[in-house]
């Protein structure tokens, strides 16, 4: 079928039948074939309406780059400025590891605390444009914490289904927005099969991962900017922790983009991470097989990517291969060790999750398969004082004296320090 464009929106296209959909339509599976369905964008019509010279006069946050974004009416845009977050050289941490050229993207630093922000300024954008009053999301809490926030800002109703896994701090950030929890006795897919249900009858946005099209666009926008901060070149390693694998299908597409604009001269490799406690994706990448066999009972300290059957799976396994890069699965011992480090050699406090790229790095550098020149960029993706009560069980609990200065110098005189 033939879609007539929208000016710079030209379809939804599902990736694996190729039907295509109207732009303006809320549109999760393919009503064909029932795979995922993605933007289509006229890239011709965004080149002649945008610049990197003119990106030189935005605000510096991911709507910088808003041509890219499917969103029609730019005053439907919902956004508390997230994006634009800090890209800094490792300074002890790189000489650590052997690597001369490590970078770290701060994407903690978004509004909420994590790189979700992304994909919820840009899916409450497109609930705004749609016209659509309630969004119904899955979390295991950083991705409903963001969509918490961005629908209070955009007058919307939101409401997130947890797993009982989830941290207190991410329900009560959540609870804080007005957004409605519902706390389920189950995994992080059993909460996501009951949103998916839950948004279909009643009409409302379905908010989950990658089958929400709008999210993986908003988290494009990382490509754009780690690119940009390079002086528009792309590093030799995109390296994203992975559940569903989102953030790391949208920094592909965005890597692409820029390289058929002509913007960049190559493309990043795409390296993810996820805990060996719930790799239902890195066991298949590295059997080389085209289906998950997905895992029913997660076990990891890495709540955040304990995503036993990933929706992703097909897009980010394209985005892989088409990169030439990886998925490795890393211990939590190896997780807990680059959280440490993490902290202790840069100041960076990340949530395990958001660590994970670091024990990504250290296990390819010690394999040999990352070279100590190449340019890697990890992706910290969410702050550390969102589980507070993990860093307890990592760090131990501390030492605590009488109030007065006989007893502090007793315990420095014993080498405490």
């Amino acid at each position: 079928m033939v879609v007539a464009a929208l000016s710079r929106i030209i379809s939804q296209k599902c990736i694996k039948c190729g039907t295509e959909f109207p732009p303006n339509e809320l549109i999760n599976l393919c009503s064909k074939c029932g795979s995922v369905v993605e933007f289509q964008l006229d890239y011709d019509y965004i080149a002649s309406r945008v610049s990197k010279s003119k990106l030189q006069l935005r605000d510096f946050n991911m709507w910088r780059y808003r041509e890219f974004i499917p969103i029609e009416d730019f005053s439907h845009i919902v956004t508390l400025s997230e994006g634009g977050t800090p890209l800094i050289k490792s300074r002890r941490l790189g000489e650590l590891l052997g690597l001369r050229n490590l970078y770290l993207k701060l994407d903690f630093l978004n509004p909420t605390g994590s790189f979700k922000d992304r994909g919820a300024s840009a899916a409450a954008s497109r609930a705004v444009e749609l016209k659509i009053s309630t969004m119904v999301g899955f979390s295991t809490g950083n991705a409903g914490v963001a969509q918490a926030a961005y629908a209070a800002a955009a007058g919307l109703n939101s409401i997130v289904f947890v797993p009982n896994t989830a941290s207190v701090e991410k329900i009560a950030s959540m609870m804080i927005y007005g957004s409605k929890v519902v706390v389920v006795n189950g995994t992080f897919d059993d909460a996501g099969r009951i949103a998916r249900e839950v948004s279909y009858k009643m009409g409302w946005m379905y908010n989950g991962g990658v089958i929400n099209p709008i999210r993986h666009e908003g988290k494009k926008t990382l490509a754009y900017e780690i690119c940009e901060q390079l002086n528009w070149r792309a590093p030799d390693w995109y390296v994203q922790s992975v559940g569903v694998g989102t953030a790391a299908i949208g920094a592909h597409k965005g890597f692409r983009e820029l390289l058929n604009l002509g913007w960049i001269e190559s493309d990043a490799r795409i390296g993810c991470v996820q805990a060996e406690g719930c790799a239902p994706m890195a066991r298949a990448f590295k059997a080389g097989l085209e289906e998950i066999s997905p895992v029913t009972n997660p076990s990891t300290i890495a709540s955040a990517i304990a995503v036993g059957n990933p929706a992703g799976w097909p897009l980010l396994r394209r985005a892989v291969l088409e990169s030439g890069g990886t998925i490795e699965a890393v211990s939590d011992d190896e997780i807990i060790n680059a959280y440490k480090l993490l902290a202790k050699t840069e100041g960076i406090y990340a949530e395990p999750a958001g660590a994970a790229p670091i024990a990504f790095v250290k296990k390819l550098k010690e394999e040999g398969s990352i070279d100590s020149d190449e340019l890697i960029v990890c992706v910290i993706s969410g702050v550390g004082l969102k589980d507070t009560k993990t860093t307890i069980k990592v760090v131990g609990e501390p030492i605590r004296i009488e109030a007065d200065v006989e007893s502090a110098i007793n315990l420095f005189s014993k080498g405490f320090l």
